[in-house]
């Protein structure tokens, strides 16, 4: 009684099965690593700051009163090819290192591959500024020195389960000259990718 190549005729379907199911596994792994590693990689977004003005009303030099409000406006691009969600984003205003101001706007999200502004205004405290004991100086010397702090931090989500968590810190430099009515900036901005 030969049993073997009856066996063998049988186990022949489930063997070309197997291979089919094999075979069709590791293309379908090949597409997804070669759509993540070009595709969906993830890209660190842009996050472009600056200051694009100051408002000066009811400058007085004795006693020291003035009001000042800086606008800051932050650009984020994302080159991911998902939205990115972001939380709030605080803009924080110090005065040789003292807090003087804060401004808040709400979370928010960007398209997949879009690029939009964020705007802060944030109302210096003046009287805290007019308090240090830099502010005779500066003053004297017609400029006041600013720096502003923005963080944005969010998250993509590609095809549903890679999660791509960005933050983006942009500090700037602002030097108000309130004798001529203006201000300039230098920023920097450092992003760290996280998954």
């Amino acid at each position: 009684m030969d049993v073997g190549p009856a066996r063998m005729k049988r186990k022949k379907p489930a063997l070309i099965c197997c291979g089919v199911v094999v075979a069709v596994i590791v293309v379908v792994a090949v597409v997804f690593i070669a759509l993540y590693f070009t595709l969906f990689r993830p890209r660190s977004p842009k996050v472009v700051a600056k200051v694009v003005g100051t408002e000066f009303t009811k400058i007085f030099a004795i006693p020291p009163v003035f009001n000042l409000t800086v606008h800051v406006s932050v650009t984020v691009e994302n080159p991911n090819y998902a939205a990115f969600r972001y939380g709030d984003v605080v803009t924080v205003v110090r005065y040789h290192g003292d807090g003087v101001g804060q401004s808040l706007v709400r979370a928010g999200e960007i398209g997949a591959r879009a690029t939009e502004t964020v705007n802060a205004t944030v109302e210096v405290d003046t009287v805290a500024v007019a308090a240090t004991p830099y502010f005779g100086p500066d003053a004297f010397l017609g400029v006041l020195p600013f720096d502003t702090a923005t963080e944005v931090a969010g998250k993509a989500v590609v095809l549903g389960t890679i999660k791509i968590s960005a933050r983006s810190e942009v500090a700037c430099q602002v030097n108000v000259y309130w004798l001529k009515g203006n201000a300039t900036s230098e920023c920097t901005s450092t992003v760290h990718i996280g998954r």
